[in-house]
């Protein structure tokens, strides 16, 4: 558990926000789901800071933010459930096409698997054993796009969102930094 999580458990019990502590417990949803970091979000936006930032805040305003989030609780929980919904839906909607259907999500990522371990692993060997160059076949920037256009197909843009998102946060940061 985080500073950040242990700080806000502590004025859940305070301020009797029973939902927000159990599911900072890990008693509604697991940390991995995300249910947790959606909490410590919503919490930092009420206080207006980063979530990096909470812990520094005065109690009084850390209790009244999480006040906020646990009247909003059973909202974020039923979206929460629909989204679970869909998954599980999802899953079985696959498993009723059968299997090939769904075998180019596991197609692919097994192919890039390969692909990546042998441009990795095996490449490097045979070309410092036999003296090849065979290295120059296999371009990391073709399997990079590859491994971007069936992460973006896979995960439903979301990843290559947020990667988009990093860059654009680095270079910002960089310029502020760096060379304003």
């Amino acid at each position: 558990m985080s500073v950040i999580g242990t700080i806000l458990i502590a004025a859940a019990e305070k301020v009797a926000a029973p939902i927000v502590k159990s599911i900072l417990v890990g008693k509604l949803g697991r940390s991995d789901e995300g249910l947790v970091d959606v909490v410590i979000d919503k919490v930092a936006g009420k206080l207006g800071v980063e979530p990096e930032a909470v812990s520094a805040e005065p109690p009084e305003r850390l209790e009244e933010a999480v006040r906020q989030v646990e009247a909003e609780a059973p909202e974020m929980l039923a979206v929460w459930e629909a989204g679970l919904k869909g998954q599980f839906a999802l899953l079985q909607a696959e498993q009723k096409e059968g299997f090939w259907p769904s075998a180019w999500r596991w197609g692919w990522m097994y192919l890039l698997a390969v692909m990546w371990f042998v441009r990795l692993m095996i490449v490097p060997v045979v070309d410092a054993i036999a003296g090849f160059d065979i290295a120059a076949g296999m371009d990391f920037t073709v399997m990079m796009t590859l491994t971007g256009w069936f992460i973006s197909l896979y995960m439903g843009g979301h990843t290559l969102k947020e990667l988009g998102t990093s860059a654009v946060q680095a270079v910002k940061a960089y310029r502020q930094g760096g060379r304003a």
